[in-house]
């Protein structure tokens, strides 16, 4: 029987901040949070620059590019925020199989429209800004 070797070690939640203790064995399995790989964020001097503008749930918004350097981080996230994704997933497939897809315009006599409002509300709800 080989005996792994156990390695403890402190990350941040990518999502919110918080302290993550991981424990990481010799054969690359963990205990203490969700590892989803690297990313890179932007980080000393730049500046978003405007590349074009395109339509989603029927706003026009505007594609951007940092000029400046980026940074590759790990993305970790802790219990909580993962759990809480997960149940946001679920909620937005729920509402996608009953109702359909989000509308393109907002109709404010849509049933679509009306039952992805109460999925927006209850996901600002969750995240505290209502």
């Amino acid at each position: 029987m080989v005996k792994s070797k156990i390695r403890k070690i402190s990350k941040k939640c990518i999502v919110c901040g918080k302290r993550i203790n991981l424990t990481l064995y010799s054969d690359k399995n963990y205990r203490g949070g969700y590892y989803f790989g690297t990313m890179e964020l932007p980080f000393g001097k730049g500046e978003y620059k405007d590349l074009k503008t395109t339509k989603l749930f029927g706003k026009k918004i505007k594609i951007t590019k940092w000029t400046g350097k980026k940074r590759k981080v790990e993305y970790w996230e802790c219990y909580s925020c993962y759990e809480e994704g997960q149940n946001e997933s679920w909620l937005e497939d729920i509402i996608g199989r009953l109702y359909g897809k989000r509308c393109k315009d907002y109709n404010k006599g849509c049933g679509c429209c009306k039952a992805w409002e109460v999925y927006d509300m209850i996901i600002d709800y969750s995240r505290g800004r209502l």
